[in-house]
């Protein structure tokens, strides 16, 4: 907020604003979830492949707390803004290239510790990654960041609650 990378007038002025906002958010979940499945390939035909990924347990109240805010609240708004906005630079079309790709391998080498997935976190950054690119607002990235975690994370955390009610 302090780099006016972020901003909640904008943020609410984006989500007002309909069609212009919404429509790219749709279709970057969607080509989201096209690449996740393409990423996943592999891994049908190889099922030992290691994603290197890591599980977080939940075995409390503070853990539940602690994994809503570290999958779905956190990371549309640290990532979008950190491996999109603070890297990818639209001074020239080399450098947008080359910053595009490194935003893309840095936001991979965050999400898995095995060259799998790497190469699965990568395929999962473009749709980010391009979505800003052409309408140049981290607003749609970030939402449609949010929105997915929330489905794939949200109903974790729902049976997490359910688990711990019990």
């Amino acid at each position: 907020m302090l780099n006016r990378y972020f901003s909640f007038e904008e943020l609410k002025s984006n989500i007002i604003s309909r069609k212009k906002f919404w429509m790219p958010v749709f279709v970057t979940i969607l080509f989201l979830i096209l690449a996740f499945g393409l990423s996943y390939l592999p891994k049908m035909i190889f099922p030992n492949l290691n994603e290197g990924m890591i599980n977080l347990r939940i075995n409390n109240w503070s853990g539940v707390v602690l994994f809503i805010l570290s999958t779905i609240i956190f990371p549309p708004l640290a990532e979008e803004m950190f491996y999109r906005k603070a890297i990818i630079n639209f001074e020239s079309k080399k450098i947008l290239y080359i910053s595009t790709i490194t935003s893309l391998f840095l936001f991979a080498i965050e999400h898995s510790l095995s060259w799998y997935g790497i190469f699965m976190a990568m395929i999962w950054g473009i749709p980010f990654s391009i979505s800003y690119i052409k309408t140049k607002n981290i607003y749609v990235p970030m939402m449609a960041h949010f929105i997915v975690n929330l489905i794939g994370n949200g109903s974790t955390a729902i049976i997490m609650v359910v688990r711990l009610l019990n």
